[in-house]
């Protein structure tokens, strides 16, 4: 039944993420290989039918997916400033649609037609499917709430936060795979004592904490945060460090991490001669003696809190969880600070066009858990009109932060806080597209 489910939901956000592209013009910004997406994606092209020869891609290629790449001709070099994580992620679904391709014939086989473009669809749809049913197991043993709890908690972090954007319609973006990710490391942490042999847990802890920070580096505070999950005293917060960097577990989590980083170090010296590089030249956290904290937060232009409203619920809700763990409250306070305070240093604190504070999104696995809190709490109010008020505005949350973000796709045109393109997405009439 359990398998049934996962089935139906796969297509159910295959089939939104489809449609809401089926009008979408070639080489547009609403395609699913644009700009950045098409930077991250890159590496699948270029491995499986280029041979990583710039002469043999499509004319004008670079100016028809938005210049996310570019393709150095006369060196012979295809270089991309993002990471090949997500590409790896994507790989079985590319795979799947150059198959397609080839017994279709009626798409030219170059890595950017039809089938490649959806194949992108269909990639995020399932790690966000697979993110939330990891996620769903998790809160079970860590609260042993009832699943009406965490099927509440689970919607209105789906419907009440742009992680639906970045799942359903930026599909080619990071944070759904970090999303996956992230939900994948809570889930090994929480069931550590499921694994019989410890090697086979930092094992796997290894592999996901390289594809996390390859991904996105800054991540590696969600990683730190993971080594100590849960602790109860300072004490094993000492402990939990020394027994990760002893001599027996050491090479268990890091030669995994190594291999995970020994294709981007043979990238990087193919594309720059070096086999460490920073990518993001000219960008840097210029704002760190400054950071843009408000902007971050409440800005109509990407903030956090006009595009994820339910967020506020999640952060009331580490108060709660602080009673039943003190170490996890902090912690997670401390990550949101720590998230919040890298965004607002760097030198867009915006980050481009999107909707919404898109560095958060892959952090909504962690702050589910003090949502879960706040609403089982709802739940257990016995009092029906205090119930159904709370519930009313829980639901009114999730209604704003949803209708936004499916009516916006684009840039933010009207500033930093003037809120005329934000009011007028709001009150455009509900229509599906």
């Amino acid at each position: 039944m359990r398998t049934i489910i996962l089935i139906l939901l796969f297509t159910f956000f295959c089939s939104l993420s489809l449609y809401r592209h089926k009008n979408v013009e070639s080489n547009s910004f609403k395609t699913e290989i644009w700009a950045d997406r098409a930077g991250y994606y890159v590496y699948l092209p270029s491995t499986f039918i280029y041979n990583f020869s710039t002469k043999e891609f499509p004319e004008n290629i670079e100016a028809e997916t938005g210049q996310g790449f570019l393709l150095n001709k006369k060196e012979n070099r295809i270089e991309t400033k993002y990471s090949y994580g997500v590409a790896l992620l994507q790989l079985p679904f590319f795979l799947a649609a150059d198959g397609i391709t080839i017994l279709n014939k009626k798409n030219a086989r170059n890595g950017f037609s039809y089938f490649y473009q959806k194949s992108i669809d269909f990639a995020a749809a399932f790690y966000l499917v697979v993110g939330l049913f990891l996620l769903f197991l998790s809160l079970k043993v860590y609260f042993n709430f009832k699943n009406r709890v965490i099927l509440a908690t689970l919607f209105s972090l789906l419907f009440g936060t742009n992680l639906y954007y970045y799942s359903i319609i930026e599909t080619g973006m990071s944070h759904i795979y970090s999303f996956f990710l992230f939900s994948c490391m809570l889930y090994i942490v929480i069931h550590r004592g499921n694994f019989r042999n410890k090697f086979r847990f930092f094992v796997l802890w290894g592999f996901l904490a390289g594809l996390i920070v390859l991904i996105r580096p800054t991540n590696i505070i969600f990683i730190l945060f993971a080594l100590v999950w849960d602790v109860s005293e300072v004490k094993q917060i000492f402990f939990r460090i020394k027994e990760f960097f002893s001599i027996s577990i050491l090479p268990c989590w890091l030669v995994p991490v190594l291999i995970v980083f020994i294709p981007q170090f043979v990238y990087w010296k193919y594309s720059t001669g070096h086999f460490l590089s920073y990518t993001y030249i000219d960008e840097e956290f210029s704002n760190t003696l400054h950071p843009k904290f408000a902007e971050v937060l409440f800005s109509p232009n990407n903030g956090l809190f006009p595009y994820s409203l339910i967020f506020i619920l999640a952060l009331s809700g580490i108060v709660l969880l602080w009673k039943k763990n003190k170490a996890t409250g902090l912690f997670s306070l401390i990550i949101f600070f720590l998230i919040t305070y890298i965004t607002a240093s760097w030198h867009d604190w915006k980050f481009g066009c999107g909707a919404g504070m898109r560095n958060m999104v892959e952090y909504y696995s962690l702050f589910s858990f003090p949502l879960a809190f706040v609403v089982n709490k709802f739940f257990m109010i016995k009092r029906k009109f205090v119930k159904y008020f709370l519930f009313a505005f829980f639901g009114l949350l999730v209604i704003i932060s949803f209708k936004v973000n499916y009516h916006y796709f684009g840039c933010y045109f009207s500033g930093t806080w003037n809120w005329s393109d934000y009011i007028k997405t709001l009150l455009y009439p509900l229509q599906i597209n």
